[in-house]
Parts: structure tokens; C-alpha cells; sequence
């Protein structure tokens, strides 16, 4: 039985290689009623392409960068999938296209000759999106201002030497022509904007006249809350637009699907990592979403351990008052399904008073600037520094690796300060490609000591708080800006509102 069962697979796809129609199974949805209508489409699969949008390593929204990246394992099985049965790939990285310029892939692309353009269609862009009361996905709490930063596709996407890396409409029309596409399928983010109205996107290709449908089940939209903003998308793209698809499904009638549970994981709310932390004040909620193919449960844990069946079980949003790494994972019956989840969060210290005594007034005993050439050259007392969107005018500025040595003034209690990585790549005309890269640590040494540290801090979090008690006696003050172990390009730490408290200083009036 056996032996059969594995020849009739066989058989299958050699048949299916050869150009055997499959099955396309479309869902639309009546204009008034809203009620759901199927549809199914026979087509060869050499005619279809699937197009994957801006799937970036990074966005200016911590918890959206996460959600992309939860795609991933499920949209490397669905392209797999997709390619064995001679469907043609094509990645649209969009606005990060410069990173892959090089990439054989990209080559490709840009080497299809030119077709003629056809009478474009009219064709009405649906307006799908929640509004969101909230600037980013993260929900209520710190907000993820837009530093933008996407450069590249996500490194964990399994991109093979037959793919497309296109930009723009004429690339992605060239290649549905010499390809002789009839049908477009859509995966990747965010549905309720980029898939649709970007020049790749839907839209385009509609008035091309080119057929699209968008798989529901590798896709995320732009609005808040996530879940229900995807839902609600969904809903109206069907009703006004186009049509959507299930890729497992459509796969797995192709025996080319199996265990949907495997490569799910479940999706937290808001989604920081210990490479970029998500910052709270005095307290944070987190929700918890687990995907509909994996068990009823949710269990998890705040110690960073891996959750097991005696884990708590998630019935309601969790409530965080202090640092946490949290992992979760779907159960059914007692074991485990699916991939593990986890996330970090950071409780932000009381802001410190301003000090008396300003780094910037004082001479530094020594100052070590990092050999690595930079694309920033600024003095280590400096003016202009923006953290957050906050001109804190003066104070000390270190390109990591760098430090920065004082002398203690007597009576001095405690060293104070606000720290981050500046906003001055947010200036440059080519902004939206360099948000991702600051990263860095901040720490305070009093007499060789370490006495703080900040987490890795990212452009526009929150600054992070320095309150340090100086013992009494104490000589010398150092502080250090690392490049958090991943390259040193744009690190720009500032230490604004720096310096001592002195009790009863009689010192220049505060000049901030």
C-alpha cells in the first residue's frame, strides 16, 4: 500500500512538471451581502508567478519586523512548493532593491528585453485599512517613531538562482510577459498598502490587464489591531477588488503540503528583541495570537525558559511591571506544535534630574575614538544632538567604539544622563536605508569600575535613563559607547543632559 501511495505520488508531480493544470481555488465576496463566493480556476502552474513584497530584514516598527520575519518559514515552504511545480518567483524588495543590485536574481530581472506597454485598465484601489490610533503596530505605550531602514530582504528567506529581484512596474511587466504569466499571485506585506498600490503591487498589474490574487494565509496588513486589521483587509480586497487564495491549500492538493502546524509560531503584541528591546514605564500588556492551525493553547513563560506543558496557560493579556524575556508556544494535547516565540522587554528607569555640573563644560582627561573610518566625524563635545525627535543642543557624542574619560569633581553624588543613538542619519537624503543600522551600548565606569549599562539601543527609542551613585573619594569618570557586536556604521551614541549633581554648586547658570 505503501509502495503504491509513493508511485501515485510519483507519478503526480511528473505529470505536474510536464504542464497538467492544477486547481486554483478563489474566494471573493458578494458586493452587497458580503456573503463568500468560490471560484476555481484550472491553470497550468508554468503560468502563474508568485510575487513577494517588501519581506524587509528590518522596519521603523519593531513589532511589524517581527510579524514579517513570522511569515518566513511558512512563505520558504509555499515558494518551494511554488517552484517544484514550475511556477515562476519573482522577489520585490521595492524601495530595498539597491541591497540585492548585484545579486544573480537581480541580474535577471533587469536583463529581460522591454514589452510593449497595453492600453492600461481602469481599475478602482479599494481603501482597506484600519484606522490606527496608535503611529505603529506596537499598540498602546512607546511608540516606534518612522526611521524607516529597510535594506534588504530578510536574510532567513530561501531565495534560489531561478527567482526574479525586480523594481518597478516595467521589470515586473517584462517578466510576465516573456514568461507568459496569466495569473499573478500575491504573498508578503503589508496587504493594505504595499501589495496593493505599490509599483509592483496589485493595482499596477491590474491595469495591465494581468489577473492577481492574494494568499490569505502569507500576508499582514499595515493597521492596528493586526489581527483584525488583516481580517478586515481581506474582506474588503474581496469585495472590491480581487480575489484571495489559501497557498496551503492549494499545495496541499498537490501533496506538496504537510504539517501546517510545523512552521507556525505564535505572534506576540507589542514584539521587541533582546537586539531591540521594547521599552515600558511602569507597567506593559502583552497579547498573545497563535495562528488557527496550531493547538487551542497558548503557554508560556517570563524567565526565558522554553514553555512546556506545565507552563502557564495564556487566558488573557499578560501584564509586565518589569524586565522580562518572554517565550510562548502553542500545545496540543500536552505537546508542544508549531515554532517557539519569544521576546524581550525593558522597564525604563525614572528620568534623572538635570545636572549641575555639564560634561560639556568640563575638559576631558582623555578621549579614544574608534581606527574604523567613518561617515561621521564629529567632535565628542558637540552641539545638535536630536534623540528622538529631542534637540538636547549640547552635550558628548562618541562614534562607537569610542570613550571618553573625566575627572570627578569633589562633592560630586551622582553622574546623570540620557542616552541613545542619535537621529542624524534621519538628515541624510538617503535616510530610509540607514535607520537599521545604529546599534549600540552604553555603559559608565566610576575609578575602572563598571557601575551601568544600558540594553543595545536602536535610533528613536527612548533614551535610556543613567542615574549613578559616585562613591565618596571616587577619581574618575569613563563612559563607553560599543557597537553592540554588529559593525559600527552610523553608531553615533550621545550622552545628552550629562553630567554631575554637586550638592550646594555655585557653578554657571544651566545653559540648556
Amino acid at each position: 500500500m505503501k509502495f503504491s501511495r509513493l508511485l501515485l505520488f510519483s507519478f503526480w508531480t511528473v505529470f505536474c512538471a510536464e504542464g497538467a493544470d492544477i486547481l486554483l481555488d478563489l474566494q471573493t465576496r458578494h458586493p452587497k451581502t458580503g456573503a463568500v463566493i468560490q471560484t476555481r480556476e484550472a491553470i497550468d502552474p508554468a503560468r502563474i508567478g508568485v510575487v513577494v513584497m517588501d519581506m524587509w530584514s528590518y522596519h521603523w516598527c519593531m513589532t511589524c519586523a517581527e510579524r514579517a520575519g513570522a511569515l518566513v518559514p511558512r512563505m520558504n515552504r509555499a515558494l518551494a512548493g511554488a517552484r517544484k511545480l514550475g511556477m515562476t518567483v519573482v522577489f520585490t524588495p521595492t524601495s530595498a532593491i539597491a541591497a540585492h543590485e548585484d545579486s544573480l536574481q537581480r541580474k535577471r530581472a533587469r536583463s529581460v528585453p522591454d514589452a510593449p506597454w497595453p492600453m492600461l485598465q481602469a481599475v478602482n484601489t479599494p481603501q482597506c485599512g484600519l484606522k490606527n490610533p496608535f503611529s505603529c503596530r506596537c499598540g498602546p505605550g512607546i511608540d516606534c517613531p518612522r526611521n524607516w531602514g529597510g535594506d534588504s530582504m530578510n536574510p532567513a528567506l530561501q531565495i534560489k538562482p531561478s527567482d526574479f529581484m525586480a523594481w518597478g512596474t516595467r521589470e515586473l511587466w517584462n517578466i510576465v510577459q516573456a514568461k507568459k504569466l496569466e495569473r499573478l499571485l500575491y504573498v508578503g506585506i503589508a496587504a493594505d498598502i504595499c501589495v496593493l498600490g505599490k509599483g509592483e503591487g496589485m493595482v499596477p498589474m491590474r491595469r495591465l490587464g494581468v489577473p492577481c490574487a492574494l494568499a490569505r494565509d502569507l500576508t499582514d496588513t499595515d493597521s492596528y489591531p493586526p489581527e483584525e486589521a488583516l481580517e478586515h483587509t481581506l474582506k474588503v480586497i474581496e469585495t472590491q477588488f480581487a480575489p484571495t487564495f489559501d497557498f496551503s491549500e492549494l499545495l496541499s492538493r498537490q501533496g506538496l503540503w504537510s504539517g501546517s502546524e510545523s512552521v507556525e509560531m505564535v505572534k506576540v503584541r507589542p514584539w521587541g528583541k533582546p537586539r531591540r528591546p521594547y521599552f515600558f514605564n511602569e507597567s506593559t500588556t502583552i497579547t498573545l495570537e497563535r495562528a488557527p492551525q496550531l493547538g487551542r493553547e497558548i503557554r508560556y513563560t517570563l524567565d526565558g525558559s522554553e514553555p512546556v506543558a506545565a507552563s502557564p496557560l495564556y487566558s488573557r493579556p499578560i501584564i509586565l511591571r518589569d524586565q522580562r524575556t518572554l517565550r510562548a508556544r502553542a500545545f496540543r494535547d500536552c505537546k508542544p506544535v508549531g515554532l517557539s516565540s519569544d521576546a524581550f522587554y525593558v522597564k525604563l528607569s525614572p528620568t534623572p534630574p538635570s545636572p549641575t555640573l555639564r560634561l560639556w563644560e568640563l575638559e576631558p582627561t582623555r578621549v579614544h575614538y574608534s581606527d574604523l573610518k567613518s561617515e561621521w566625524h564629529v567632535p565628542a563635545r558637540t552641539w545638535g544632538l536630536i534623540l528622538r525627535q529631542v534637540n538636547y543642543y549640547q552635550g558628548i557624542t562618541l562614534h562607537a567604539p569610542g570613550e571618553i574619560e573625566f575627572a570627578v569633581p569633589a562633592d560630586a553624588t551622582r553622574f546623570v544622563a540620557l542616552a541613545g543613538a542619535d537621529d542624524a542619519p534621519k538628515g541624510r537624503f538617503n535616510a530610509q536605508f540607514l535607520g537599521q543600522y545604529p546599534s549600540m551600548t552604553f555603559q559608565v565606569f566610576i575609578d575602572g569600575r563598571r557601575q551601568a549599562e544600558s540594553p543595545v539601543m536602536r535610533m528613536g527609542q527612548v533614551p535610556w535613563p543613567f542615574d549613578v551613585p559616585i562613591p565618596r573619594g571616587a577619581k574618575s569618570l569613563r563612559l563607553v559607547v560599543s557597537n553592540a557586536g554588529d559593525g559600527s556604521r552610523l553608531d553615533l551614541g550621545d550622552f545628552a543632559q550629562s553630567g554631575f549633581i554637586i550638592p550646594d554648586y555655585k557653578g554657571p547658570k544651566n545653559l540648556y
